[in-house]
Order: C-alpha cells, then sequence, then structure tokens
C-alpha cells in the first residue's frame, strides 16, 4: 500500500476522530490534497461538512535514506458548530506522532514538527466563518541496511535484540502495517554513515566504520531509558560479534539524547571490522576471530 492510503486508512478507522469529524460517503470527513464539493451527494444528509480533515505528502529524494520530507494535515472547523480544532489536533498527534507505517516499498517514521492555527474570513471586518489549524509532521524513510558478509549492521542489529528482546529491530524485525513505540517496546534503527579501508594486511585488511543508532520513543524520557541500556551494554561488551563470527570492534560509541532522533540519530560509533583475502582462509574454520591465534596474529590496526 502507498504511504497516502496507509494514512488515509489510519485516520478513518480511528473512533475518536470518527465522533469528531463530519461524515462523507459513511466514513469520517478525511481527504487526500482536497476535500470533496459542497454539492457532493456523499455528504451526509445532514449536510454538515465540518470538521472534516485534508492532508497532502510532500516528498522529496534523500541520499542516505532514499525519501524525506513532511505531513501536513489541515483540520477545518466551522463557527456554526461547537467543534475544537484544538482537540482533534491532539489526536492526529496521539495517532502519528513517532508511528511507523510499513508501505510496500520501506518502513516510515513520522515525527511532529509543529501546529499553526489560521482562520478564514471573507472580508477582513468580518468575523471568521472558519478556523483550524495545520499541523505538520516530519516524515522519514528507513529501509533496512543490509550489506555483504560480514554485515556490519546485521552485527548490531543482532546485538541490539540481545540487549533489548522486545525492542522492533528495523532489518531484522518486520513491522505489520502501523506500529507506535514505547518505553518497553521501542524501535532501533541502525545506518552506515561512512566505510573505508583502514588498513592492509598479508592475510586481511581492516574496514574503517562509522555507524548511527537511532532510538525510537513517544517522548524523551523514554527514548534516554533505552539508549542508557544501550550504551551500558556496549561499554561491558569487548567487542560486537558478526555473522561469520568475526568481531566488530567499536572504540567510540556515544550517546547524544538532544540529537533530532529522525534524522541523524542519537548514537554515534565508529570502529573497524575485518576481510580475509579471498585466497586465504578458503576453510571454513579460517575467519577472523579473536579466539584463533594458529592462522592470524591478530593486531587491531
Amino acid at each position: 500500500m502507498e504511504l497516502y492510503q496507509m494514512i488515509y486508512q489510519r485516520l478513518v478507522q480511528d473512533e475518536t476522530l470518527e465522533g469528531l469529524l463530519a461524515q462523507y460517503d459513511n466514513r469520517p470527513a478525511v481527504f487526500y490534497q482536497r476535500a470533496a464539493s459542497s454539492d457532493d451527494p456523499k455528504w451526509d444528509d445532514t449536510r454538515i461538512q465540518y470538521p472534516r480533515i485534508d492532508y497532502i505528502v510532500d516528498t522529496q529524494e534523500n541520499p542516505a535514506r532514499n525519501t524525506s520530507g513532511t505531513l501536513m494535515l489541515n483540520v477545518w472547523c466551522d463557527a456554526e458548530n461547537n467543534a475544537e480544532p484544538e482537540t482533534i489536533e491532539a489526536q492526529l498527534r496521539e495517532l502519528l506522532h513517532v508511528a511507523f507505517a510499513q508501505t510496500d516499498e520501506y518502513a516510515y517514521c513520522f515525527a511532529w514538527l509543529r501546529s499553526d492555527a489560521f482562520e478564514v474570513k471573507t472580508k477582513p471586518e468580518e468575523a471568521a466563518r472558519t478556523f483550524g489549524v495545520t499541523v505538520v509532521f516530519d516524515l522519514m524513510a528507513c529501509p533496512a541496511q543490509s550489506t555483504l558478509t560480514p554485515d556490519p549492521i546485521g552485527g548490531m542489529n543482532d546485538w541490539t535484540k540481545s540487549v533489548l528482546p522486545n525492542a522492533t529491530v528495523i532489518g531484522k524485525d518486520p513491522i505489520d502495517g502501523w506500529l507506535v513505540p514505547s518505553k518497553e517496546k521501542p524501535v532501533i534503527y541502525w545506518r552506515i554513515v561512512s566505510q573505508e579501508k583502514a588498513k592492509q594486511y598479508f592475510t586481511h585488511t581492516w574496514l574503517g566504520i562509522t555507524i548511527e543508532g537511532h532510538v525510537y520513543c513517544r517522548n524523551a524520557a523514554d527514548r534516554l531509558y533505552n539508549l542508557a541500556q544501550l550504551n551500558t551494554a556496549y561499554a561491558l561488551a569487548q567487542h560486537i560479534t558478526l555473522e561469520d563470527s568475526s568481531p566488530l570492534f567499536l572504540k567510540n560509541f556515544s550517546v547524544q539524547p538532544h540529537m533530532n532522533y529522525i534524522t541523524t540519530g542519537q548514537i554515534k560509533a565508529s570502529g573497524f571490522f575485518g576481510l580475509l583475502q579471498p585466497w586465504y582462509g578458503k576453510a571454513p574454520e579460517h575467519v577472523l576471530n579473536p579466539t584463533i591465534t594458529t592462522h592470524i596474529q591478530y593486531k587491531q590496526p
């Protein structure tokens, strides 16, 4: 399902919004881009057309995340009824803030950015007949970042799952439809920032890598709780074990709770992992493993 379709389903299937909005085609009055005209026969027989919501998804190409952009929702109310746009705005934030939507391509995350009130007057001296609020969310794609064996992101995903077994780790755990993370069940996303050859030996080559980790929860205190758990776990770990049993050494593992969790990530780590030369280690036991000393004299760059 496309992203705009998932947003529509999220809104019209919410029981709280159903009780706050007018009815169109036997559903809450939610429209993509533009509302239906006032003479459309699909409006409820009472011809009440407010409150209603229209929304637009504005995206652009993002080199690191494929897609980024904004979601804008306009909440329209009429002066003739007593509906308050603030009530609807609060429910929109409850439904969408730090929520994940799994589309046909990849998962998207939303983060509330701001809410701006507005009013519409036919003449400057008249009282506003129509008023409302525009609710703006940042949105960012979270494509799974699997690479070649040994896969540093795959190793980080496995390690994270061992530390936070109830977490949803993007790239390891599936997301079915919509998901809202919590303190007990956060969403974790690791991605590569840079990678380069650090040092080469006769038998193996060290690759330097910089990664970022995103911890998603509804509020700052819950994010900090899970960040501290990951930081403590790595402080006690000697290395991250990759799928071929070789190690990923992270010399720097810093937690920065103030960073923007949707775009930048609150964990920054850099370190090294190794690759055997293609001619070396054809036997299964010949891997870059710190416990093996027969074949390789292990030395970090």
